[in-house]
């Protein structure tokens, strides 16, 4: 039986050994991790977890062992591994632990049965819930992001307003207490929410609020007292030469729907940039009111065209982009 002890702890010295023997030519034989490496190390060699890293000095994280491994053959010669100033190293793990990290100790001759008792009780598994779908109505005021609030001309606009917001057109100003001008939308956004009894916004002399087009547009010239009605076959033809005489450059006057039309009340707008008069006074059946669109959810009035960004749920954008196609 000795002589049968002795020949077992030379085949098991012979082991490791053994094994180098079939490590390749360009691979050295690891002992401690009794395994084989490549000369130089792997040419990328994967990060190591975030609880612990490998020596700079010609060390790298192998995935299959688990651990940190060197480039080199080790001889008794070969400088020590070199942790980061905030590691150590650890030759029984052989990874660099953080300072802080507790070295884990032993686990303890706990128990754990294969089985669970059988007198427990799991819980069934909530059923599942199918996800309410969205409505097919255009919603007056959609949830905005937390950083945005909801304003009906514009839509979601960012508290305090854009970095940089872009000048209006000279046509239009926007009021000088917290408004900016919204290029997308064609007229001026609040910097924080309106509340409704709020009192109109202050515009700059010379201007007054228009809370249909949502900017300040030039004040018109008082109209004489007793303006002389024109002939109705001469209507359209008077309109345009008393919106060049009674408006400022670049604005046209536009009777006030529900008016005689002989009362002489109007309003100057931009046509080429007022939704519900683009291109023309709606009101004498010239311009288009690009906000009455059947469908239509984002609009603007560009260069006297209603321009769609997008078209309400239950609406797509027809091919030439002039209206909203019910699906």
């Amino acid at each position: 039986m000795a002589r049968f002890a002795s020949v077992l702890l030379l085949v098991a010295a012979a082991l490791p050994y053994a094994f180098a023997t079939n490590c390749g030519s360009n691979e050295f034989f690891y002992a401690k991790q009794n395994c084989c490496l490549p000369h130089g190390g792997i040419p990328n060699p994967p990060s190591p977890p975030p609880s612990f890293q490998c020596p700079t000095n010609g060390w790298y994280y192998h995935p299959q062992q688990g651990n940190c491994v060197p480039s080199t053959p080790q001889t008794p010669t070969s400088p020590p591994p070199a942790c980061h100033s905030s590691c150590s190293w650890k030759p029984d793990q052989s990874k660099c632990i953080p300072n802080n990290t507790p070295t884990p100790s032993p686990p303890k001759n706990t128990y754990t049965p294969p089985y669970p008792p059988k007198n427990t009780y799991t819980p069934p598994s909530p059923p599942k819930t199918t996800p309410t779908p969205p409505p097919t109505t255009t919603p007056s005021s959609p949830n905005c992001a937390s950083d945005h609030f909801w304003y009906a001309p514009v839509g979601c606009c960012p508290h305090g307003g854009p970095p940089s917001p872009p000048s209006p057109p000279p046509e239009s100003s926007c009021p000088t207490d917290g408004w900016y001008w919204h290029t997308g939308a064609g007229c001026c956004a609040p910097h924080h929410p309106v509340p409704p009894s709020s009192p109109p916004p202050t515009c700059k002399p010379g201007c007054s609020w228009n809370p249909d087009s949502s900017k300040c547009n030039p004040q018109p010239p008082t109209p004489p007292s007793n303006p002389h009605p024109q002939p109705s076959h001469h209507y359209k033809r008077h309109m345009k030469s008393r919106a060049i005489t009674l408006c400022p450059l670049g604005l046209e006057a536009c009777p006030i729907q529900g008016l005689m039309t002989s009362s002489g009340d109007y309003e100057c707008l931009d046509t080429t940039a007022e939704l519900t008069s683009c291109g023309g006074c709606a009101s004498t059946g010239i311009g288009q009111d690009c906000t009455a669109i059947e469908g239509v959810w984002n609009v603007a009035c560009n260069i006297g065209k209603c321009k769609i960004g997008s078209c309400a749920s239950g609406y797509k954008l027809s091919i030439d982009g002039k209206s909203c196609l019910k699906l």
